[in-house]
This record gives structure tokens, C-alpha cells and sequence, in this order.
């Protein structure tokens, strides 16, 4: 591919050789400062350091899961600066394929084809994974101006469902919470576990009064899950592996008779206020799986 560059290169420098003879006094003088501009930007090492965060793996991927909490104004100016980056670019591959041999040696502008290569690799190694961190920007952005502009469902919880899953939960992490409609009466049903109904013989439920409910809701409110985004992920960046492992995979269902909440995130660890819940949650199975073991005997 260099090969194929430095000959396209070549020839247009020689067609360049007749134009640059031609210029004007006015001209002239504006290819000078162009000049002396492509000098300069090419002597300024730190000019394309923005781009380093896109060429590096664990630097873009980084910067991807920052799109949680960066400010939109931020995210707007660190754009702004790789896209002038590539515009400077563009531009200096235009005035290299344009130098003249006169100007070469001139200006000692000998390695004027590695500036062009250079200037190519820079941006045809970024590019795709500069579209791919616009669009997860995006779309974390749309999410989290949707989040803030919700409230919190009135009324009293009428269903509850919150599970994790994924190989850093061999074990089911599972509460689920009906409501009766006619009655009123809130259980509590933990995960189907089959190590469970072989030591109890069924699926652990308990039935939860309305402190319980109400804890859930206090929990909700305090921790804004309302205001969490619809869901979380990790970014699918270009030529850089998948991570497994890590954070489990999650889903969270709060509802009641004004409204929905729900919520959920794939490889990435659940809100505060999830994790509250669920902590809050398994004190109740905890304590029924220890009476019925009781029950059959088991200390």
C-alpha cells in the first residue's frame, strides 16, 4: 500500500513541479506562509495527540464508558479537536502532494512522502472507531437526557422483578415480587434454583408486609433509579476484543399502577440503588431458607 501511495505521490509532484513555476507575486507569497505552515504542523509533535485515545485499545474503550458521566460540553470540545486533527490532515497531504522540487529542497522538505504516510495512517487507523465512539456517545447521550426528565411513579408498588446473570453468577440472583390485586398482599419469590428445592424441596417465597414495600419505594426515591438509563452496555469498538468476565448482566422492573421503571445493563455493574435493593431483599429469603432448613432438621 505505501508503495501504491509513494507512486501516486510522485507523479502528482511532478505535475505540481509545473504549476508551482507559474505562481504570481501574490501567490507567491501565499505559498510561502502555506509552507511554512505545513513545516509547522508537521514539527508539532503533540499535534495529533488527541488521536492517541483512538489508536490505543484500553484508552478508547476507557473513554467510551466515560460517555456515563462526561459532560455533553466536554465530549462537544474533545470532537472538535479530532476533527481538526483530521482536517489538518487532509490539508497537509494536499500541500505535500503539491510541493514542488524546487521547494523541497528549499524548504529541506525531503520527507515529504513519510509526512503524507504519516498523515494517512493517522487517519485511516482512527476513523472507524471515531464513528463507532460518535454513535455510543450518541446514543448514551439520548438515553441519559431521556433519564432526567422522568419522575417517579405514584402509588404503591404493585410488581417488582430485579435478576442478575452472566459467568460471574453461578448462582441465580433472582427477587420477584407480586402483588395480589384483590387483597393487597405483597410475596416475595427468590430464584429457581435447583440446590434450593433439592434441600427445601420448593421455590423459597415470603410473604412481605407493607413496611417491606415501603422500604423498596424509599429505596427507589432516595437512589433516583427512575432517573437511570434504559439500559447499559459496553462499547463494540473496531479491532478491539471483546472483554469477557467482569460485571454481571442485569434487569430491573419497578412498576405501579401510574407507571413503569425499568432498567437494565449487559457487562456492566448495576446502580447503587439496585444493589441496595436486592442486598435488602435476601435478608427476607435468607431467613425463610434458614427456618425451613430448620424445620427439616438441618442446623
Amino acid at each position: 500500500m505505501m508503495t501504491t501511495i509513494a507512486t501516486s505521490v510522485s507523479f502528482l509532484l511532478s505535475c505540481s513541479m509545473m504549476c508551482a513555476a507559474g505562481l504570481s507575486g501574490p501567490d507567491k507569497k501565499q505559498r510561502k506562509q502555506d509552507i511554512l505552515r505545513l513545516i509547522e504542523l508537521t514539527n508539532n509533535r503533540q499535534r495529533s495527540a488527541v488521536l492517541q485515545m483512538l489508536m490505543n485499545d484500553e484508552a478508547c474503550f476507557s473513554y467510551c464508558m466515560d460517555a456515563y458521566h462526561k459532560k455533553e460540553a466536554d465530549f462537544a470540545n474533545d470532537t472538535a479537536k479530532i476533527l481538526n486533527v483530521y482536517r489538518q490532515n487532509d490539508w497537509i497531504i494536499r500541500m505535500c502532494e503539491s510541493i514542488s522540487e524546487k521547494e523541497v529542497k528549499k524548504y529541506q522538505l525531503e520527507d515529504w512522502q513519510y509526512i503524507i504516510q504519516t498523515a494517512l495512517m493517522e487517519n485511516n487507523s482512527t476513523s472507524d472507531r471515531f464513528d463507532a465512539v460518535l454513535k455510543y456517545y450518541d446514543r448514551i447521550f439520548t438515553m441519559r437526557r431521556e433519564a432526567e426528565a422522568r419522575t417517579m411513579p405514584k402509588g404503591k408498588m404493585t410488581y417488582f422483578r430485579y435478576e442478575e446473570y452472566g459467568s460471574s453468577r453461578p448462582d441465580p440472583v433472582y427477587y420477584e415480587i407480586k402483588v395480589d390485586s384483590a387483597t393487597g398482599k405483597a410475596t416475595l419469590y427468590g430464584p429457581e434454583n435447583d440446590r434450593i428445592r433439592r434441600e427445601i424441596g420448593e421455590r423459597l417465597t415470603v410473604a412481605l408486609d407493607e413496611t417491606a414495600i415501603d422500604t423498596i419505594r424509599q429505596i427507589v426515591e432516595k437512589e433516583k433509579i427512575y432517573q437511570t438509563l434504559s439500559y447499559y452496555s459496553r462499547p463494540h469498538i473496531p479491532r478491539v476484543p471483546e472483554i469477557t468476565g467482569g460485571p454481571p448482566s442485569w434487569n430491573f422492573t419497578y412498576q405501579t399502577a401510574d407507571g413503569r421503571i425499568s432498567t437494565g445493563g449487559n457487562q456492566v455493574s448495576p446502580p447503587k440503588g439496585c444493589i441496595d435493593i436486592a442486598n435488602y431483599l435476601n435478608v427476607f429469603l435468607r431467613k425463610e431458607w434458614e427456618r425451613r432448613m430448620e424445620a427439616k432438621g438441618y442446623q
